[in-house]
C-alpha cells in the first residue's frame, strides 16, 4: 500500500475522516488524532513527528516527506491538503459533495469550528468569514490515475463505503460508522444552535449571519 493524500476543501470533515480510519485500523502510522475542541466537535489530525518533539504539519509536508516517514515507521501514511492544484504521486481520496445543501452545510460548520480562535491564530492565513456561498465543480481533475471521489454526503451517512473500503484495502467496522454518526449528529445540534431554521435561509441571510457568528462567538481557548 502506497502513502495516500486526501485532499479537500477546508470546512469538508478531512481531519475526521483521516483521523476515524487511521485511529480504528493498525494499518497506517499518524502522528495523533484527538479532538481540539468538544464544544466546536473539531478535530485535528497530523500525520508526522519530528524528531524535536514538534509536527510536521499537513500544509508543509512534501513527497519525499511522506516517503521518508513511511519507510521509517514501515507503515503507509495519509496524509491532508486543501490544495487541489498541487501535482501528487501518490493516490488520492478527494472528499466533495454534489448537494447543494450539503456545500451550504460544509460552509456554515466551517464557520462554527474556527470560531475557537485561540486555535486559529497558530495558522498562517486564519480564513475570514466567507463572502459568497462557492460554487463546486462537478468533477475534480487531478494528475493520478490512482483516484478516489468521495460524497461526504454518503460517507456522513455511511453510504456507499466499499469503494473506501476497496481502495485503503481496510475493512469499516461498525464502530468507525457508529463514530461516523456520532460525528454528523452532534454537528447538527452545532447548526441548529448558531443557525437556526437553516435550510430555509437565504444565501445573503446565511451570508451575514456568518459574518455576525465569527464576530460574536469567539472562542478564545
Amino acid at each position: 500500500m502506497k502513502n495516500i493524500i486526501v485532499v479537500y476543501p477546508a470546512g469538508c470533515h478531512g481531519e475526521f475522516f483521516i483521523g476515524n480510519i487511521v485511529s480504528s485500523t493498525d494499518k497506517f502510522h499518524y502522528y495523533y488524532f484527538k479532538c481540539r475542541s468538544e464544544e466546536l466537535n473539531a478535530y485535528r489530525y497530523e500525520s508526522i513527528h519530528l524528531e524535536d518533539n514538534d509536527s510536521l504539519v499537513a500544509e508543509h509536508q512534501t513527497n519525499d516527506d511522506l516517503d521518508y516517514y513511511s519507510t521509517w515507521h514501515g507503515k503507509p501514511i495519509i496524509s491532508r491538503t486543501h490544495n487541489h492544484l498541487a501535482i501528487q504521486k501518490f493516490p488520492v481520496i478527494k472528499l466533495h459533495t454534489a448537494d447543494p445543501v450539503y456545500q451550504h452545510r460544509v460552509m456554515l460548520l466551517k464557520c462554527i469550528k474556527t470560531l475557537d480562535k485561540d486555535f486559529s491564530k497558530n495558522k498562517d492565513l486564519p480564513d475570514p468569514p466567507p463572502s459568497h456561498f462557492m460554487q463546486w465543480p462537478n468533477t475534480l481533475k487531478h494528475t493520478t490515475d490512482a483516484l478516489l471521489h468521495v460524497d461526504i454526503k454518503e460517507w456522513l451517512h455511511n453510504e456507499n463505503l466499499e469503494k473506501i473500503e476497496d481502495f485503503l484495502e481496510i475493512e469499516y467496522t461498525q464502530a468507525m460508522k457508529d463514530a461516523v454518526t456520532q460525528y454528523y449528529e452532534r454537528d447538527e445540534i452545532l447548526l441548529n444552535r448558531y443557525f437556526p431554521d437553516w435550510q430555509n435561509q437565504t444565501d445573503e441571510h446565511l451570508i451575514k449571519e456568518m459574518a455576525r457568528i465569527d464576530k460574536s462567538f469567539q472562542f478564545l481557548g
